[in-house]
């Protein structure tokens, strides 16, 4: 559950940077990213991210039999929670770029 909330924390957090950062680095009319996208890959990525999760809980316990390591569960979330921001730092990197340059992207 911690890895869930975590990861949704962060995904909610970064997808709002993505909607406005990100809509305030384009011109009028066009959009920094599909929406189609924004609506349905949200489910897509936490359904992965599950998935990931379940696998590496299953590779830990075959590996290491009665020692689970809590290394590895923080590694995998670290990992999860940068590949979860990234998105919304390239927003975020595209709309200082506009603000430094002063030209939006097309």
């Amino acid at each position: 559950m911690y890895f869930n909330v975590s990861v949704g924390m962060v995904g909610i957090v970064f997808w709002l940077l993505v909607l406005i950062a990100g809509g305030a680095a384009v011109k009028p009319g066009v959009d920094f990213e599909e929406p189609i996208a924004m609506i349905l890959l949200p489910g897509l990525y936490v359904g992965m991210a599950n998935i990931c999760y379940r696998f590496g809980w299953i590779v830990d316990v075959a590996a290491f039999p009665g020692h689970p390591r809590k290394s590895l569960f923080r590694a995998g979330l670290i990992f999860s929670l940068a590949l979860t921001s990234l998105p919304g730092i390239w927003a975020v990197i595209a709309y200082l770029i506009t603000v430094y340059t002063g030209h939006k992207f097309d």
